[in-house]
């Protein structure tokens, strides 16, 4: 079980990772053609330094058009988190499993420590009389299953997020046809009245040369 959640762990550290260098995300930002994330500093070098597109969709791509996000920090603090209390949980034969008193397994996990115990120090150990004990199983699946929670609000929250800057994008091409159209139309009366304008003084023109002959 524990393999298997250590597989489910290390399949959204992935998903966190920036997909340029690979290493953890710094100063996430999202293309909003894919979805996919990278640090802020490896996509301004490769639209600037290569070319201006999406290095994973080859989708066209400039600065201001990447999403910001904030939240990925948190998302990947919990994922360290997960991997940590894991490291500790999953190898059973390994000193870092153990218990440096008694050398049993870590199995339970101090609520009001914060740390994970062997069963002896629990039932036992002077340190944690009177402390609030849980499986470290069940803290495990715990996390597991709040970060899961996390992860599908955030997707959730992404894909208005994406939806929200394209409609964004569609106003902002309305706005400047709209205002394309107005300066055609401010143009056209400014040329019919110069056209007008020009016309009178012609025709004042010739009246007065006509009557200067006279």
């Amino acid at each position: 079980l524990l393999n298997k959640n250590d597989d489910h762990v290390e399949t959204l550290a992935e998903v966190f990772r920036c997909f340029i260098c690979m290493e953890k995300l710094r100063d996430a930002h999202l293309c909003p053609h894919c979805s996919k994330l990278c640090c802020y500093v490896c996509i301004r070098r490769w639209l600037t330094e290569q070319r201006s597109q999406c290095p994973h969709c080859r989708a066209s791509l400039h600065l201001h058009e990447l999403v910001n996000c904030r939240w990925v920090e948190e998302v990947t603090q919990q994922i360290e988190t997960i991997q940590a209390v894991n490291s500790n949980s999953a190898r059973d034969d390994g000193e870092r499993d153990r218990c440096p008193t008694h050398h049993e397994k870590l199995s339970v996990y101090c609520w009001t420590c914060s740390c994970c115990i062997c069963h002896q120090c629990a039932l036992w150990g002077g340190t944690h009389s009177g402390h609030t004990f849980k499986p470290l199983e069940e803290v495990y699946e715990q996390h597991i299953t709040q970060l899961k929670d996390e992860v599908a609000q955030l997707r959730r929250r992404l894909m208005e997020l994406i939806s929200f800057v394209q409609d964004v994008e569609k106003n902002v091409e309305s706005v400047r046809a709209a205002k394309d159209e107005r300066v055609r139309e401010i143009r056209n009366a400014i040329e019919m009245m110069i056209a007008r304008l020009d016309n009178q003084l012609k025709a004042k023109l010739l009246t007065l040369m006509g009557q200067k002959n006279v």
